[in-house]
């Protein structure tokens, strides 16, 4: 019987080659693809004490700018001294998923947290549902005024727009009623070239409410920046949040911090 004899060819990759062609665009069609915000923050550096040297001379031209946080106030403290604290009440806003709802709260009312994100005496949608700390859409902190630190202080109010941008006239002032203003005239927010005549529908958006802390301390930060444009760290700001701050607040400092020019920004611990 005669031996059959193979021939080895070459195999033909074209179908494949061609296969991938088609599914490559394919996937690529129907991949997503997330933009992601960046936000550059310069982080003070750790180092150790050396007893024998002497600390460096302190620059007597830069401004040291500084925002503490607290869990009671906010404070800027620079070269030179120190602002007067910015006492706030935090209030918490929650959006109820069982009615899509929002009811603001005030935090110490609602106890403990239970490990189930739950309160111990939690607050109630309209349509009678508990909310959880899953819920919580804002952190408020509305401006109190104080004589001490052992008042209690009165929230005050301010005149806002109705995308809760907080109106001030032409001294950085903020406005605190509508007496005087009318369709024709001309106020600004705390943003930078703001200023704009009052439309009839702005006029219609317009509300008292509690004044924010956060832009108590805009309206502070942008005045620094303006007065010490000249300083060698006048881009500079320091934030120093204690244990008790929660991330929310650091954040919106933060912002508030960037959007009024202090555009670096290092983070550090209050109390060491």
């Amino acid at each position: 019987m005669a031996q059959k004899k193979f021939k080895y060819t070459e195999p033909d990759l074209l179908p494949v080659m061609n296969l991938f062609s088609v599914l490559i665009p394919f996937l690529l069609s129907i991949s997503t693809f997330q933009k992601l915000g960046i936000v550059e923050v310069t982080l003070p550096e750790r180092s150790d004490m050396v007893m024998n040297e002497d600390p460096p001379e302190p620059d007597d031209q830069a401004l040291n700018l500084t925002v503490a946080v607290t869990n009671d106030y906010l404070q800027i403290v620079a070269r030179g001294g120190m602002m007067p604290m910015i006492f706030y009440k935090e209030m918490w806003t929650f959006r109820c998923k069982s009615d899509n709802d929002t009811t603001t709260i005030d935090p110490k009312t609602l106890g403990e947290v239970k490990e189930d994100g739950t309160f111990t005496n939690p607050a109630k949608c309209k349509d009678g549902k508990e909310t959880n700390k899953y819920e919580i859409e804002q952190v408020h902190l509305w401006t109190l005024l104080k004589q001490t630190e052992e008042d209690v202080g009165v929230p005050v109010t301010s005149l806002y727009a109705k995308d809760d941008s907080a109106y001030v006239d032409g001294n950085n002032e903020f406005i605190t009623s509508r007496n005087g203003i009318q369709v024709g005239s001309v106020i600004q927010t705390l943003q930078e070239s703001s200023a704009r005549k009052i439309t009839a529908e702005k006029l219609a958006g317009m509300k008292l409410a509690p004044r924010s802390a956060y832009d108590e301390l805009a309206k502070s930060l942008i005045g620094i920046h303006t007065r010490f444009i000249d300083a060698p760290d006048a881009d500079n700001i320091i934030v120093l949040a204690d244990d008790n701050a929660i991330f929310d607040k650091v954040i919106s400092v933060m912002d508030r911090a960037r959007d009024s020019g202090f555009w670096k920004i290092s983070l550090a611990k209050l109390g060491g």
